[in-house]
């Protein structure tokens, strides 16, 4: 495991780099010493010596000439150099955190009925946020602690990213308790959203705008002042228009959103598309997934559809672990068309899309383009937990895995020293506990 405050390995490199720096050191203290030589030689002291003793003056503008020419050239070799090193030593340290929200930061504790307070009204006295219920009726629990260490990252410069497959409206609905982000990432990558700090006017309304989302965060323990500040979303539209595409997902599954009372707290303005109205290389084979027989989840989905064993029928229901063979080894899939496992469900959707290549486009997002060697593996790490996340892992630097919702998650980690457990189930240390576990390794080694 790489030590705490290293940026990059010793080597030669380094050396020089720091013979630079004490170049620099010594230039400042050079140019120091000139200016309080300068001073004296220049000073009416300096001219009455001169007049009684014109060597004297002589020897000491002299030595002064002397140090100056000395050190002259080690300021034009170090200042050359000097905005090369420190960009060097600023892009080696860039490290974003992507983060899978679901058995990652939110757990689903088996004894949650008994365990809850009633409501989150006292929320001093709790550690434990609870979240409204999901749309399949899952309802989730967050730490405070777990927030606190969230916004540590984003304090530290760390850029800090919610990437999930859930869909778009149980993001909005769950954004009071969640971790503020730098961006939220819904539908398995097909939607990136950025928060804006307050609400816009009518006067100021701009492109991807998230229509009547307004989001009023939970209070949480040690919460800081500045939390409460309400904000709202706007959408990636360079991201959205490649998404659009009809070799992708089409433009006819995004509806208008606005605000409402109820189980999911929000009502289209205008109905979502039904399926076989679709147009799109992802509604096409979702058209011959349902002549197959399937039921499928696209409620709340605008670039994904979803597969659920349990929604099926019982034929289906008995022979859906063929039916995952089949997908993991792309058998009838379209090649513009990804798709993963996650607790259960198979979710389909544009190859261009996914956890993987929506990070990519993420860190050159929050980092720039310019540096070629930029990359995932070099500046990212990751939490996660089931496989629809393995991509996501393999391709950071680092992943963290709080809890293991799949085999072959287990195998992976066990296979992979770049994947870092920290569940501990002899030591109690589960669910909120190993998040908050790997958040804190993740603050202490960068």
């Amino acid at each position: 495991m790489r030590q705490r405050g290293e940026c990059r390995e010793v080597d030669a490199t380094t050396q020089k780099d720091t013979k630079r720096y004490q170049n620099l050191n010594f230039v400042f203290c050079g140019w120091q010493w000139l200016a309080c030589g300068f001073s004296l030689c220049t000073s009416p002291v300096a001219f009455n010596v001169g007049l009684a003793n014109p060597m004297l003056l002589f020897l000491l503008w002299a030595n002064l000439l002397g140090h100056c020419a000395g050190f002259i050239p080690v300021l034009a070799a170090t200042t050359a150099s000097s905005e090369h090193i420190m960009a060097t030593s600023s892009s080696s340290c860039k490290m974003a955190v992507f983060s899978d929200v679901d058995g990652t930061l939110v757990h689903y504790p088996k004894n949650l009925a008994a365990a809850e307070p009633e409501g989150n009204a006292d929320t001093e006295s709790i550690d434990l946020l609870y979240l409204p219920p999901s749309k399949t009726g899952q309802r989730g629990v967050i730490s405070s602690k777990t927030l606190r260490l969230c916004q540590k990252l984003r304090h530290r410069g760390m850029p800090f990213v919610l990437v999930s497959g859930m869909r778009s409206t149980t993001l909005f609905q769950r954004l009071p308790y969640l971790p503020r982000a730098d961006a939220y990432v819904s539908e398995s990558g097909g939607r990136i959203f950025y928060p804006v700090d307050s609400p816009l006017d009518d006067e100021h309304q701009i492109d991807g705008l998230v229509d009547g989302l307004l989001v009023n965060p939970e209070p949480y323990t040690g919460c800081p002042s500045s939390h409460h500040n309400p904000f709202t979303l706007v959408e990636d539209m360079e991201w959205r228009n490649q998404i659009s595409n009809l070799q992708c997902a089409g433009s006819d599954g995004y509806s208008t959103l606005a605000p409402r009372a109820g189980s999911d707290g929000f009502s289209t303005l205008t109905p979502p598309t039904p399926i076989e109205h679709r147009r799109g290389t992802l509604w096409e084979h979702a058209k011959t997934m349902q002549k197959q027989g399937f039921f499928l989840d696209s409620s709340g989905y605008a670039t994904a559809f979803r597969i659920n064993r349990k929604h099926q029928e019982d034929d289906l229901a008995l022979n859906f672990d063929d039916f995952l063979q089949k997908c993991k080894d792309r058998e009838g899939i379209p090649d513009e068309l990804g798709c993963s496992t996650n607790l259960g469900c198979v979710d389909f959707y544009p190859i261009m899309s996914g956890k993987r290549n929506v990070c990519d486009y993420l860190l050159r997002k929050f980092f720039g383009d310019h540096d070629e060697a930029m990359s995932l593996k070099s500046h990212a790490l990751c939490l996660c937990d089931d496989d629809n996340d393995v991509e996501m892992a393999l391709a950071c630097r680092k992943a963290y895995i709080p809890s293991i919702t799949s085999e072959s998650m287990q195998k992976l980690a066990s296979e992979n020293r770049d994947m870092i457990v920290t569940e501990n189930v002899e030591e109690g240390k589960v669910e909120s506990l190993a998040t908050e576990a790997a958040l804190e390794m993740i603050l202490y080694d960068n």
